[in-house]
C-alpha cells in the first residue's frame, strides 16, 4: 500500500503544478477585473475633473478680461453680453411708458439681427441681456445697443444699475489687484532700501497711515469724500508706499496674502455668476432686485469695534509716551504698537477662503460685507416655502357624502395628485378632480396646487381636500446646523410643515407677514439671518403676487438675506446670498457659523496678545539689532506675527468648514400615510447617493488604513494621538493666552527661563487636565459598548431569512419579525399576523399596541398601527416589513434631537470663568502697581516693567480651570462605585443646585409590568386580589390564558399579570383557546374541569363581555365603573357551561348566554425602592415631579403609593399645553403630578419648570424621554431596561436597576461646589496674598521682594498639588474641630452659593493671612542681619508656610490633603537647602535664626484665621456707628 502511495506521489505533485497557476488565475480574475474596472472609472473621473478645472480656468480668464478691458456698463462672457440702460436726457420725447418698456424695444429691435441668438431685458438686474449664435463674434453688439438705444432715448449707464451692483462685477477684482500691486511695489521698495542701506522715513508718517487705515471713522470720512473704490485704492497706495520707504516689508508681505485671497474670492465669485448664467439669466425666468424696499443698516462687527478702541488706545498711548520721553519716534513706535490688525486679518481671512469655496458649492455671494455678518448672526428665520420639498401631499381630507369614507377620499386624493405610485384610484373607487375653492384669494398656495381644493367625482363634489408640501430632506439637516451654531431658530406656520414645528423655538401665527416678523425679532435686539424662497407666481412677467412680495419684503427686512433659487423661484438679486443648491447650500452657511464666530475670538486675542508684548517692547525701549540685513522691525515683531497667526487663524477655521462633507438625508417621507404597495414603490424610486469612482476608491483605502491604524502594534500611537487632542482641548481656555502672553513678555524683557517655567505651569496643567478627559471617555466607551442587535432580512421571496447586523440595514430592505424580536428600524408592515409590539419606551404606553395593514393619515407615532419603530419589542405574532429609515432618521433617533435649545444655567466652568474676569483685572493692576512704586523708587523703566510683568504673570490662577475639571473626575470615579456612570461630569455641578426632579412613571417609579390588585363579583363586592374572595374571579379569568407549548409564544401582558395572580388549578384542562386580539376585543378559551364539565370562558373588554351576558347584576358594573374611574384596567371574566358535543368551533361563533364571574382589575407595579427614594428626595429639599400618561385618578393613585402627600396637586398635559410660557411656569409651581402627557408635552414641562427658574432633572429609560432628557439640566437615563436614545441623551446613567444611587449623586453634587469652592479659595486668596505682600514690598524697599521664579514656585507648591487634592477630597470627611464665630456656624451652602459671598469672604481671609505671613517673614528678615538674598528667601518660605497651614486647618484629616501639603513643604526645605537649587531660584540656604523667624511667620499665619473674623466684625461695628453718626 506504502509502495502505491509513493509511486503516485509525483503524479500528483506533477498534477498539482499543472493546476495551481489556472487556479489561481481562475480566483484572481475577478479580482483583477474589479480593479480593472476601478482604474477605468477612476481615470473617468480624473477625465471629468480636468474637464471642470478647465471650464472653471476659462470662466475665470473671462473674468480678468473683464476686469482688465473695463467696459462702462458692460458684462461680457464667451457669447454674452449684458448691458445696462438708463433713461437719458431725450427720453421724455422718444415714446410712452418708462425705462422697462423702452428697453424691451431696444431687445425686439437686436432681435431681428440675424447673429442674435436671444436678447430680452432683465428688469432685476437692470440690464440687455443679449446672446449671439455659435461662432458669432460680440464686439459689435455694445455699438448695435447704443445705437438702438439712443432712438428711444436711452444711453448706456455706467453706475450700479437699479441700485443692484452686477453679480459678473469685476470692480472688486481690479481693487483687489491694484492693492497687491501696490503691496508688491512696497515690498521691493523695502528690500531695495534694506540691501542699500538707505535712509528710513520717518516712523510718524507710518503711524499717521496706519490710524488711517485701521480707524473706521478716518476709513468712513475717506469713503464719503472719495468714494468706497477710491478710497480704498488711496489707503492701500499709502500703505504700501509708507512700509516700503519705512523698510518694513513683513507687514506688507502679510497684507498681499490677505489681499491674494480676497483677489481669488472674487474672480470665484464672478466665474460662479459664469457658471450659473444661463440658469438664472433667461428670458423665461423672473428676475428681482428688491431695491424699493430699504435694507437694514450693516452691523458693526466686534472686529471694527476692537479695531477703534485699540485705535483709541494707542492714541492714549503715543500722547503718552511723548509727554514722557519727549520722542516722536517713540510715540509713532507706541501708535504702531496698538495696531488692530491682527483683529481685521482673521476675519477678512476667513471669509475670503469661505466666499471662494461657497462659490464652488452652488452658493453666490452677492454682497461680502453681509456675509460678514455671520459672526454676529443669533437668529435664524426659515420662511415655510423655504422648507417645502418637490412633491405635493394630502394633508387633511373630509369626506362630505356617505358613499365615500375617510381612507377612500385620503388614497383617491393620492392618486389625483399624480403620485406615480398609485397609477388608479384604490377598491375600485374612480378618480377624483381637484380644484380649488371659488373665490380663493390670487397669489396663495393654490397658484401651486395646494391649499384646500374640492374633490369631485364626475362633476358632483363629494369632500374638501387640505393639499400641501412633501419636507425637503434638508430641512432636519439645516435645523441641526443652526442648533449647533446655537441660533434661535424661528418657523413660521404652516399646515405643510406639521410636527416639524415642533422644532422650533418660536414659531409665529401663520397669518403674521414675514416682514412683521422679522421686524419684531431685530426690535429686540436680534441679528437675523432669514432664508426665504420667493415664488415666481406673479400675473404676469416683472410682477409678484402678494405671497411673494411679503416672502421678498421679509427677506430684505433682515441683516443677513439667503434667497433659495430654483427653477420655482425668482431670482432675487437684491438678497446677499443666493443658495442655489437649495438648502444644502444653507447648511453650509449655517455651518460657517461657529467657525466664523471662532475666527473672530481668536483674531481678538491675538491681536491683545500682539499689543500688549509689542507696546512693552516699546515702553522698555528693546533695541534692535542694526546691522541685519533683514532687520524687519523688532520692536513690532508681535504685531506682525499675531497679524500671521490671525491670518493662519482665519484661512483654518474656512478651511475646517469647507472640508465638512454635505450630509445626503433622505427624503421625510410620512410613511404611514401610504398604503404598503406604495411606500415599497416610493421606496424604490428613491435615488442612491451618488458617488465619484474617486471617493469610492479613497473611501475604501481610508477604511483599509483604518484597520491598519486600529491594529495593536499601533495602540502606542492612538493613545498618543488621543492625549494630544485632549491636551489641546484643554488649553482652549482663557487664561491660557494671558499666560502664554506673560510667558513671551518674559521672554522679551530678558527672562527666558522665567518663559519655560511660565510655559511648563501651563503644560502640566493641559496634560493633567487631558488624562483626566482620556478617562471620561473610556468610562463613556465601557458603557457604549454591548451585544449588537441582529435583524432578520429577508433574501427574497422563497429565501430564508438571514441574520445580519442591524447596524447594516438600508431603507428598502425588508425584515422578518417573530415574537420576542427587538425591532431594529422603523418600518412599513407588509404582512401582519396577530401582531402586537409593546411600544412603551417610544409611545409610553404600559400595553402592548396591536398592528395591521391599513394606513393611518395624520396619526400621532402611538397611533400608526401599520408601523413599527425601532427599539420597539415583538410580544405576539410575526410579521414581515419593509425598512424605511434608520439611525437618527428613526423616531426614537429624532426623539434624541426633539429638544429645543436652552441657555444653560451658570455651572462652576461658568462661574470660575467668570471669576477669573473679574480676578484678572486685580492682578494686572497689582503688576501695574509694582511697575508705578519702582519707577517712583528710581528703578529703571525695564526692570520696573520686568518687576510689574513678573507679579501679573505669577499671580494669574493658572490651576483654576482644572480645579472644576479634577473635582469633578474624582466625583464621577466615586460615583461609577455606586452605580452611576457619569457620561458628562459637569452634569455633577447641576446636580449640586438640583431642585426639582422629573420622573418618567413607566419603567422608573414602576416596574413597566401589570398587577392584578383588585376583582369585582358578580354581586358588585370588590376585593383585594390577595383576599380569598378574589379566588373564582381570578381562576376563572386564568382559565381563559392561552397555553404555549414552546418557547415560541409570548404571554399577552394581561395574561401575565392574571397568572402570576392565580392559585394553582389542576382541575382545569383547556382544550382550546384563543388569545387576545385587538379586532376580536377579549380572549376566550375551552375546556373541562375536574368532573369533565366542558365550559366556555370568556376575559376581555366590559363592554364586549356584558353585552352578551344574561341576568348581571347592577352593582357588578357600576362597582367595576367606580374602578376605572380611579384608573385601574379593567376585564369583565364570564362563562357558559357547554354540552358535551357541542365544544367544535364555539370559540368562532359570536358570543351569547354568558354568565358574568366577575371583573379583575390591573395596575402598574410600582418598584418597592420607589416610596424611599421620593422620601429622601424630598428631605434634601429636591421636589420629585411625576410625568405619566395615565389617567388623572390612576396617576393620582400611583402617586400617593409612591409617597407624593395627600394634597397632591395634578394636571394633564393638554392642560399645560393649551397655555403660553408664563401661564405654564405658573401651573407647575406647585403641581407634582401630570398626567395623560405626551413626549413632546414632557418638554414643555421641563422647560416650563426651568422658566421659572428651577434646576431641572430628568429620569427616564424610554426613547420618547429622550427629548426631556436632553432638554434637561441633568439628564438622567437607565442603563439595564432604557432605550438607547434616552442613554445617549442622558448626562448620567444609573447601571443599576434601582434608582436609590440618586440620593448619593446629589449628595456628591452638592459636595462638589463646596469642595471647588475650597479650592478656589487656595489658589486666588493665595494668589491675592501674594500681590498684596508684593506691592508692599515694592513700597517700602523699591523692588518686589519675590522674583517670577520665586513666585511661580509658590503657586507650583501651594497651587497645582495642595489645592488639587483638596477639589478631589470627599466631603464627607470630618473637618478639624474648630470654634468658629457666630457668622461661621452657618451651615456650608451648596450649589452656586458656595462661590458667592463665602468664598468672597475666604477669598478675603486668606489673602490677608497669606500676606501677613509673608510679610512677617520678610520684616524679620530685613531686621536681623544678612543679605538680600536671604531676606527673599525667607519672604519665599513664609509665604508658602502661611498658605499650606491654612489649607491644613481645614482638611487635617484628609490623608490625601496632609500628604500633599507635608510634600510641598518637604520640597521646598530641600529646594532652600540644596545650593544649585536654591541660586537657581534665586534662594540661599537659611540657618537656625531665619527659619525660627521663618516659623515665627507661620505661626502668626496659623492663628490669623481665628483673629480676623473678629476683626472684621469690629471693623463692621465701626463702620455702621459711623454712618448711624453722619
Amino acid at each position: 500500500m506504502g509502495l502505491v502511495f509513493l509511486a503516485r506521489l509525483p503524479l500528483a505533485g506533477l498534477g498539482l503544478a499543472v493546476s495551481l497557476p489556472a487556479q489561481a488565475a481562475l480566483r484572481g480574475l475577478p479580482a483583477a477585473a474589479a480593479a480593472t474596472r476601478s482604474a477605468v472609472d477612476v481615470v473617468a473621473e480624473g477625465v471629468r475633473v480636468t474637464e471642470e478645472v478647465s471650464a472653471a480656468a476659462m470662466r475665470a480668464g473671462r473674468v480678468v478680461r473683464n476686469a482688465v478691458v473695463p467696459g462702462a456698463g458692460v458684462w461680457q462672457a464667451g457669447s454674452r453680453v449684458h448691458v445696462a440702460l438708463r433713461q437719458g436726457p431725450d427720453a421724455a420725447g422718444a415714446g410712452s411708458g418708462g425705462l422697462e418698456s423702452l428697453a424691451r424695444r431696444v431687445a425686439l429691435g437686436l432681435r431681428e439681427h440675424p447673429e442674435v441668438a436671444s436678447a430680452y431685458w432683465d428688469g432685476g438686474l437692470a440690464r440687455l441681456v443679449i446672446r449671439v449664435g455659435e461662432g458669432e463674434g460680440t464686439g459689435w453688439v455694445v455699438g448695435a445697443v447704443s445705437e438702438l438705444a439712443a432712438r428711444y432715448g436711452l444711453e448706456r449707464s455706467e453706475e450700479q444699475a437699479g441700485g443692484c451692483a452686477h453679480p459678473g462685477g469685476t470692480d472688486e477684482v481690479r481693487s483687489e489687484a491694484l492693492a497687491l500691486a501696490c503691496d508688491a511695489v512696497g515690498i521691493a521698495t523695502a528690500m531695495a532700501g534694506l540691501m542699500v542701506g538707505a535712509r528710513r522715513s520717518p516712523r510718524l508718517v507710518t503711524a499717521a497711515v496706519t490710524l488711517l487705515c485701521e480707524g473706521s471713522r478716518l476709513r468712513a470720512v475717506m469713503h464719503r469724500r472719495l468714494g468706497p473704490a477710491g478710497a480704498e485704492w488711496v489707503l492701500a497706495a499709502a500703505n504700501a508706499a509708507v512700509h516700503g520707504l519705512d523698510q518694513s516689508p513683513t507687514a506688507l508681505v502679510l497684507d498681499a496674502a490677505l489681499r491674494m485671497g480676497q483677489l481669488v474670492a472674487a474672480v470665484a465669485r464672478g466665474a460662479a455668476f459664469d457658471a450659473a448664467h444661463d440658469a438664472l439669466c433667461a428670458s423665461d425666468r423672473e428676475s428681482v432686485s428688491g431695491g424699493w424696499f430699504g435694507r437694514p443698516p450693516i452691523g458693526r462687527p466686534a472686529a471694527q469695534e476692537y479695531a477703534d478702541r485699540a485705535v483709541a488706545g494707542s492714541v492714549v498711548g503715543a500722547a503718552a509716551m511723548l509727554l514722557f520721553t519727549r520722542s516722536a519716534s517713540r510715540a509713532a513706535e507706541a501708535v504702531l504698537a496698538g495696531s488692530p490688525k491682527a483683529a481685521r486679518y482673521g476675519p477678512a481671512a476667513f471669509t475670503a477662503v469661505l466666499g471662494s469655496a461657497l462659490a464652488h458649492q452652488g452658493v453666490l455671494v452677492r454682497d461680502d460685507e453681509r456675509l460678514r455678518q455671520l459672526e454676529r448672526v443669533d437668529t435664524l428665520v426659515l420662511h415655510p416655502q423655504a422648507l417645502h420639498g418637490r412633491r405635493r401631499v394630502v394633508l387633511e381630507v373630509h369626506p362630505d357624502v356617505a358613499s365615500w369614507s375617510h381612507h377612500q377620499l385620503w388614497q383617491a386624493a393620492a392618486a389625483a395628485l399624480g403620485r406615480p405610485t398609485v397609477p388608479v384610484a384604490p377598491t375600485g373607487m374612480p378618480g377624483i378632480e381637484l380644484r380649488p375653492r371659488p373665490g380663493v384669494r390670487a397669489g396663495g398656495g393654490e397658484a401651486y396646487g395646494t391649499g384646500l381644493m374640492i374633490a369631485s367625482v364626475l362633476g358632483a363634489d363629494i369632500g374638501t381636500v387640505l393639499v400641501g408640501w412633501e419636507l425637503d430632506p434638508f430641512a432636519d439637516v439645516v435645523l441641526d446646523a443652526a442648533r449647533q451654531a446655537g441660533l434661535h431658530v424661528v418657523i413660521p406656520g404652516d399646515a405643510s410643515l406639521g410636527d416639524f414645528l415642533t422644532l422650533a423655538d418660536e414659531v409665529p401665527p401663520e397669518d403674521r407677514a414675514l416682514t412683521d416678523v422679522v421686524r419684531g425679532l431685530r426690535e429686540r435686539g436680534r441679528v437675523v439671518a432669514t432664508v426665504a424662497r420667493v415664488p415666481a407666481d406673479g400675473p404676469g412677467r416683472g410682477e409678484l403676487s402678494a405671497a411673494g412680495r411679503e416672502a421678498l419684503e421679509g427677506l430684505l427686512t433682515s441683516d443677513l438675506a439667503v434667497a433659495v433659487t430654483d427653477e420655482a423661484s425668482a431670482v432675487v438679486w437684491g438678497a446677499d446670498v443666493l443658495a442655489l443648491d437649495g438648502l444644502a447650500a444653507v447648511w453650509r452657511l449655517l455651518s460657517a457659523v461657529p467657525a466664523a464666530r471662532t475666527a473672530v475670538r481668536q483674531a481678538r486675542t491675538l491681536a491683545r496678545a500682539g499689543a500688549v508684548l509689542a507696546g512693552l517692547m516699546v515702553v522698555t525701549g528693546a533695541s534692535r539689532p542694526r546691522r541685519a540685513l533683514f532687520a524687519l522691525g523688532h520692536r513690532l515683531s508681535p504685531v506682525n506675527a499675531a497679524a500671521a497667526a490671525s491670518l493662519a487663524s482665519g484661512w483654518r477655521c474656512a478651511a475646517r468648514v469647507v472640508a465638512t462633507a454635505v450630509p445626503q438625508p433622505r427624503p421625510r417621507v410620512p410613511w404611514h400615510d401610504l398604503e404598503s404597495e406604495e411606500a415599497v414603490a416610493r421606496l424604490a424610486e428613491t435615488p442612491a447617493v451618488a458617488r465619484s469612482p474617486l471617493i469610492t476608491v479613497c473611501t475604501a483605502l481610508s477604511g483599509k488604513a483604518g484597520a491598519l491604524v486600529r491594529l495593536p502594534v499601533f495602540a502606542p500611537v492612538r493613545l498618543s494621538a488621543r492625549l494630544l487632542t485632549a491636551v489641546a482641548a484643554e488649553l482652549d481656555d482663557p487664561l491660557t493666552p494671558i499666560l502664554a502672553v506673560g510667558a513671551a513678555a518674559s521672554s522679551v524683557l530678558g527672562a527666558p527661563v522665567d518663559a519655560l517655567l511660565v510655559t511648563g505651569a501651563i503644560g502640566v496643567n493641559a496634560v493633567v487636565g487631558g488624562v483626566q478627559r482620556l478617562r471620561a471617555e473610556r468610562a463613556l466607551a465601557t458603557l457604549t459598548t454591548g451585544q449588537r442587535q441582529l435583524a432578520r432580512r429577508s433574501t427574497g421571496k422563497d429565501g430564508m431569512p438571514a441574520l445580519i447586523d442591524a447596524a447594516k440595514l438600508t431603507p428598502g430592505d425588508r425584515i422578518v419579525l417573530r415574537t420576542g424580536d427587538v425591532v431594529p428600524a422603523d418600518a412599513r408592515l407588509l404582512e401582519a399576523s396577530a401582531l402586537e409590539v409593546d411600544e412603551s419606551s417610544l409611545t409610553g404606553e404600559s400595553l402592548p399596541a396591536a398592528k395591521q395593514l391599513d394606513p393611518t393619515p395624520r396619526a400621532a407615532v402611538a397611533d400608526r398601527s401599520c408601523m413599527v419603530f425601532e427599539g420597539t419589542t415583538v410580544v405576539a405574532g410575526h410579521a414581515c416589513a419593509v425598512v424605511v429609515t434608520t439611525g437618527r432618521q428613526t423616531e426614537a433617533g429624532r426623539a434624541a434631537h426633539l429638544a429645543s435649545r436652552s441657555v444653560p444655567a451658570a455651572g462652576v466652568q461658568a462661574c470660575l470663568h467668570e471669576l477669573t474676569r473679574k480676578v484678572l483685572p486685580l492682578t494686572l493692576a497689582g503688576g501695574a502697581a509694582v511697575t508705578v512704586l519702582s519707577l517712583l523708587r528710581g528703578r529703571p523703566v525695564r526692570e520696573a516693567v520686568g518687576g510689574g510683568v513678573a507679579v501679573a504673570v505669577a499671580a494669574v490662577p493658572e490651576g483654576l480651570p482644572l480645579v472644576a475639571t479634577v473635582a469633578q473626575m474624582a466625583a464621577a470615579r466615586r460615583l461609577s462605585r455606586h452605580g452611576v456612570l457619569v457620561r458628562t461630569p459637569r452634569a455633577l455641578e447641576a446636580l449640586g443646585r438640583m431642585d426639582t426632579i422629573c420622573f418618567d412613571k413607566t419603567g422608573t417609579l414602576t416596574d413597566n409590568r401589570l398587577r392584578l390588585v383588585r376583582t369585582v363579583a358578580a354581586d358588585g363586592s370588590v376585593a383585594a386580589a390577595e383576599d380569598v374572595r378574589s379566588v373564582p374571579v381570578v381562576r376563572a379569568a386564568a382559565r381563559t390564558c392561552p397555553r404555549y407549548a414552546d418557547e415560541a409564544g409570548h404571554a399577552h401582558a394581561t395574561d401575565e399579570a392574571v397568572l402570576a395572580a392565580a392559585p394553582h388549578d389542576p382541575h382545569w384542562t383547556q382544550a382550546e383557546g384563543r388569545p387576545f386580539e385587538a379586532s376580536r376585543g377579549f380572549a376566550c378559551a375551552t375546556g373541562h374541569d375536574a368532573d369533565g364539565t366542558p365550559w366556555l370562558i370568556v376575559k376581555g373588554a366590559p363592554e364586549v363581555i356584558l353585552a352578551a351576558c344574561e341576568d348581571v347584576d347592577e352593582e357588578a358594573p357600576r362597582a367595576a365603573q367606580a374602578l376605572a374611574a380611579a384608573g385601574l384596567r379593567m376585564l369583565a371574566v364570564a362563562h357558559r357551561r357547554l354540552v358535551p358535543d357541542g365544544t367544535d368551533y364555539v370559540l368562532d361563533l359570536p358570543l351569547k348566554a354568558l354568565t358574568l364571574v366577575g371583573f379583575v382589575a390591573l395596575a402598574d407595579t410600582p418598584r418597592t425602592s420607589s416610596r424611599p427614594l421620593i422620601a429622601d428626595l424630598r428631605k434634601a429639599g429636591v421636589r420629585p415631579v411625576m410625568l405619566t400618561g395615565d389617567h388623572p385618578h390612576t396617576a393620582r393613585a400611583i402617586a400617593l403609593t409612591l409617597g407624593w402627600p395627600d394634597d397632591v396637586t395634578v394636571t394633564t398635559g393638554d392642560a399645560l399645553a393649551a397655555l403660553d410660557r408664563t401661564g405654564r411656569a405658573r401651573l407647575l409651581a406647585d403641581c407634582a403630578v401630570i398626567a395623560r402627557v405626551a413626549p413632546e408635552q414632557k418638554l414643555l414641562v421641563v422647560e416650563a419648570l426651568q422658566e421659572s427658574g428651577r434646576v431641572v432633572a430628568m429620569v427616564g429609560d424610554g426613547a420618547n424621554d429622550a427629548a426631556a432628557i436632553r432638554a434637561a439640566d441633568i439628564g438622567i437615563g437607565i442603563a439595564g431596561r432604557g432605550s438607547a436614545a434616552a442613554r445617549n441623551a442622558a448626562d448620567l446613567v444609573v447601571t443599576t436597576d434601582e434608582l436609590t444611587p440618586l440620593v448619593t449623586a446629589v449628595t456628591e453634587g452638592r459636595a462638589l461646589w463646596r469642595s471647588v469652592a475650597d479650592a478656589v479659595g487656595i489658589l486666588i486668596g493665595g494668589n491675592a496674598g501674594e500681590v498684596a505682600f508684593t506691592v508692599l514690598g515694592t513700597l517700602v524697599s523699591g523692588t518686589p521682594p519675590l522674583s517670577t521664579r520665586q513666585l511661580l514656585l509658590v503657586n507650583l507648591l501651594t497651587d497645582m498639588f495642595p489645592a488639587m487634592s483638596v477639589a478631589v477630597t470627599p466631603h464627607d470627611e470630618p473637618a478639624a474641630p474648630q470654634s468658629p464665630p457666630p457668622d461661621d456656624v452657618a451651615p456650608s451652602p451648596a450649589g452656586i452659593a458656595a462661590l458667592g459671598k463665602p468664598l468672597t469672604r475666604q477669598i478675603r481671609r486668606r489673602g490677608t493671612v497669606t500676606a501677613l505671613g509673608a510679610a512677617t517673614a520678610w520684616l524679620i528678615g530685613r531686621l536681623t542681619p544678612g543679605t538680600a538674598r536671604r531676606t527673599s528667601t525667607m519672604a519665599l518660605c513664609g509665604l508658602v508656610g502661611a498658605q499650606l497651614v491654612q489649607t491644613l486647618a481645614g482638611r487635617h484629616r484628609s490623608p490625601l490633603v496632609l500628604a500633599t501639603a507635608l510634600g510641598s513643604a518637604a520640597a521646598l526645605a530641600a529646594l532652600v537647602q540644596t545650593p544649585v537649587l536654591s541660586h537657581f531660584f534665586g534662594c540661599t540656604p537659611l540657618g537656625p535664626v531665619a527659619w525660627t523667624g521663618v516659623a515665627t511667620a507661620i505661626g502668626a499665619a496659623a492663628i490669623g484665621p481665628r483673629l480676623l473674623p473678629p476683626v472684621e466684625r469690629l471693623l463692621t461695628g465701626l463702620g455702621g456707628r459711623r454712618t448711624a453718626v453722619a
